[in-house]
């Protein structure tokens, strides 16, 4: 490694050789402002105080010579040491300067070099005695708290992962082994064992689909391609999707369409984020309660898509931390949905990226309530829709 001198030694030695410099010119300034001042005063210009014609000559007689002389030594000494005294106080000044930008620079990189060796908990004072430094003080202090909670989503996310995984994955080899082992041989072993075996894919397969939106939507990979549609169209292909999913799960799944409007969105996004809404209040809702998916224009808060059920609602405690990542309130929930519980954070995401807002409300022994807004402007102004 490239062996250089500190930020302190630097500046100091900048401001030594800016102060030589000064000191330089202002001695050679000084010595030509003499000589013409001193042949000023020969000449009279200030007034003759020896009052003899034949004394006003270049100074080259021999009193005049030895006073001018004289009189520019003491004035080139008293001017070295003049500039001395200042140079060394300035010095002592800059110094002093220097200390109190170089100490915090100092801490900065010792702190730069924690984080880098994963130490989040490190913190900065903002008491740096200039502004700049406290406001730099607390980005830095932000930058380790948000790398602290990402290595903590990470680290959750790999527990998550280990754990969740397993689960499916040991029920398909145990499964396999039986086959392949001849234990199983019934048709009706058979066909649980498919079952079982089909049930664990599906959970592995929308485990997968989580974790690829969430790198996407972490990567800025989501780039909307808007175009216009009927809003209430769209949302009732979604809910014809999962008509069957309900019925299997023995869940009303009714809908009330009255948006009546055309949207400029992109149709993916919108299809994404409903689904996932839809998928996790199905999952929620017991046998013989319903879920219903609306849409309506409301006021001038645009439009609204409502995704209501009857559920068991969520606790008042877990409500605050919903949209956490990885947050696993009612673990039963995320066993029953063979899911990471990334239904919600990814959906209000999702409704984000185009300006939207995604809102809920439960409570339990009633059920929940998740409302997508969309921003007026958003309505393509399509009269003959309007008007119905």
């Amino acid at each position: 490694m490239k062996k250089t001198s500190s930020f302190y030694t630097r500046l100091i030695l900048s401001y030594a050789a800016l102060l030589v410099l000064v000191m330089v010119l202002s001695i050679s300034i000084a010595d030509a402002f003499f000589i013409r001042a001193f042949k000023t005063f020969l000449s009279g210009g200030y007034g003759s105080p020896f009052g003899i014609e034949s004394m006003v000559i270049e100074p080259k007689t021999y009193l005049l010579t030895a006073t001018y002389l004289k009189f520019h030594d003491m004035m080139r000494l008293s001017v070295w040491i003049g500039g001395c005294a200042v140079m060394l106080i300035a010095l002592g000044v800059a110094s002093w300067f220097t200390r109190r930008f170089s100490q915090p620079i100092s801490g900065f990189a010792g702190f730069a070099d924690r984080i880098g060796h994963g130490d989040y908990d490190a913190q900065i004072s903002d008491n740096q005695g200039l502004r700049e430094f406290a406001e730099l003080s607390n980005s830095l202090n932000h930058m380790a708290h948000e790398l602290k909670c990402r290595d903590e989503v990470e680290q959750e996310l790999f527990s998550n992962l280990s754990h969740e995984l397993r689960t499916p994955v040991t029920v398909i080899k145990g499964y396999m082994e039986a086959l392949d082992a001849e234990l199983i041989s019934s048709p009706q072993e058979l066909h649980s064992a498919a079952e079982a075996i089909s049930q664990e894919t599906a959970n592995l397969e929308i485990m997968i689909n989580e974790l690829r939106q969430l790198a996407q939507i972490d990567n800025n990979a989501v780039t909307p391609e808007a175009s216009d549609f009927d809003v209430d169209e769209v949302l009732g292909y979604i809910w014809r999707r999962f008509a069957p999913i309900a019925a299997v799960r023995e869940v009303l799944l009714s809908h009330q369409f009255e948006a009546n409007v055309r949207v400029h969105l992109d149709r993916q996004l919108l299809d994404r984020a409903v689904a996932n809404l839809l998928s996790n209040a199905i999952t929620a809702t017991p046998s013989g309660h319903s879920v219903t998916l609306s849409s309506a224009i409301v006021g001038s808060h645009g439009v609204n898509i409502v995704v209501e059920d009857t559920g068991s609602g969520i606790p008042k405690e877990d409500l605050a931390h919903v949209f956490d990542r990885f947050f696993r309130g009612d673990r039963s929930r995320n066993k029953r949905s063979g899911g990471l519980g990334l239904g919600l954070p990814i959906a209000r995401d999702l409704v984000e990226i185009e300006g939207g807002h995604l809102d809920i409300k439960s409570t339990v022994g009633v059920g929940t309530r998740v409302t997508i807004s969309y921003p007026r402007s958003v309505i393509t102004r399509d009269e003959s829709l309007l008007a119905s």
